[in-house]
């Protein structure tokens, strides 16, 4: 899509503007959706962080770090992915928002599905229904995205708070 045609898109980032590191460079998840309601999402991995040597990374599992069906919108995942992706939380979201749930209950019900297994596990959700509406979701560490559409051209930037208080791990 050209720059002009496009209705809005969300992007996932957890590092403080002007800041860069081991500890808080991490997954950048995308999703846009233009104006004739065509949607695409795309992620990224640093690698550095939660990584277990020898695998791949989740960003390119399907349905783990990114997925999108414009039919119904898309979603974005950062955090532990060697946890995130035995639960492939994106396909679950678009399939919950497929059902009626709007991106906030989705987001938080997959993040819940995890959160039952791995209390402590550090990630979060990002999603974007066909319609424009956005949600976000974390579990035990910061999360922000950054939002812009034609009818918001200058990008806002939203704090997510944990659903959740995070449980000690001791």
């Amino acid at each position: 899509a050209r720059a002009g045609d496009r209705k809005g898109g969300v992007g996932a980032a957890r590092s403080p503007v002007g800041t860069f590191g081991r500890n808080n460079h991490d997954t950048i998840a995308m999703i846009a959706l233009n104006s004739r309601g065509s949607m695409a999402a795309g992620t990224s991995t640093n690698g550095a962080t939660h990584k277990v040597p020898g695998r791949l990374a989740d960003s390119g599992v399907p349905g783990s770090g990114a997925y999108v069906d414009s039919e119904v919108g898309g979603c974005g995942a950062t955090g532990d992915g060697d946890v995130m992706m035995r639960f492939v939380p994106c396909y679950q979201v678009v399939e919950s928002m497929r059902r009626g749930m709007s991106p906030k209950s989705a987001v938080e019900e997959a993040l819940g599905r995890i959160r039952r297994r791995h209390p402590t596990f550090q990630g979060a959700l990002l999603a974007l229904d066909k319609n424009g509406n956005h949600a976000g979701a974390t579990n035990c560490m910061d999360f922000h995205y950054s939002l812009a559409s034609a009818d918001h051209p200058d990008v806002r930037v939203i704090e997510v708070q944990a659903s959740v208080p995070c449980p000690s791990s001791t």
